[in-house]
């Protein structure tokens, strides 16, 4: 089994998260899942530049969908921010 790696959430991933406007344990709930497959699989994700990969991701409320961008070294995996999906964009 690989290492796993360490979560860090970047200003930017927590200012866009809070404006999502879940109470502080559903931001927690949205978060968990991809935090476990990332933290053992970095390259679970498609690779969109060097070293920025993204995973998309559903707003469980409302069923629109978002995309994570994260980066990731040999010890963490670092969420760097959270943009809702090209078809989401008004």
């Amino acid at each position: 089994m690989n290492k796993l790696r360490e979560i860090v959430r970047q200003p930017l991933f927590e200012q866009e998260l809070l404006q999502l406007e879940f109470d502080p344990v559903r931001a927690d709930e949205f978060t968990e899942g991809v935090e476990f497959v990332l933290s053992r699989n970095p390259r679970y994700g498609t690779n969109v530049a060097k070293n920025v990969w993204f995973i998309p991701m559903w707003r469980p409320a409302e069923g629109k969908s978002l995309n994570l961008y994260y980066a990731f070294d040999s010890d963490h995996v670092y969420f760097l921010s959270l943009q809702k999906a090209r078809e989401e964009v008004e």
